[in-house]
């Protein structure tokens, strides 16, 4: 059960790099290199909604309130990321049972 990490260039004018990290215990990390901006979310308080060619990913909960835009194809590979991390922690979890 490892942390995975990825870079992606945002969708918008800007272009800025973000660095994602995936951790399996149901955490997301992303690393916003330009504006030294760091956000934090539980998975279960991240949505994707597809408009176009990108994807705006937000997360709402009681401590964090952002959203930001990624390519189409970088928002597949992040959801599929998080799913298999859910599995993973899932896995080992009824393994230790």
């Amino acid at each position: 059960m490892y942390t995975k990490h990825r870079s992606y260039t945002l969708a918008g004018k800007e272009h800025y790099h973000a660095r994602v990290m995936v951790d399996p215990t149901g955490y997301l990390h992303i690393d916003i290199m330009e504006e030294s901006d760091e956000l934090d979310g539980e998975f279960e308080s991240l949505s994707f909604k597809t408009q176009d060619r990108k994807t705006e990913l937000t997360c709402q909960d009681a401590e964090h309130d952002w959203r930001i835009a990624l390519q189409g194809q970088d928002a597949r590979e992040l959801v599929t990321l998080i799913e298999e991390a859910k599995e993973e922690y899932e896995t080992l979890m009824r393994d230790l049972c």
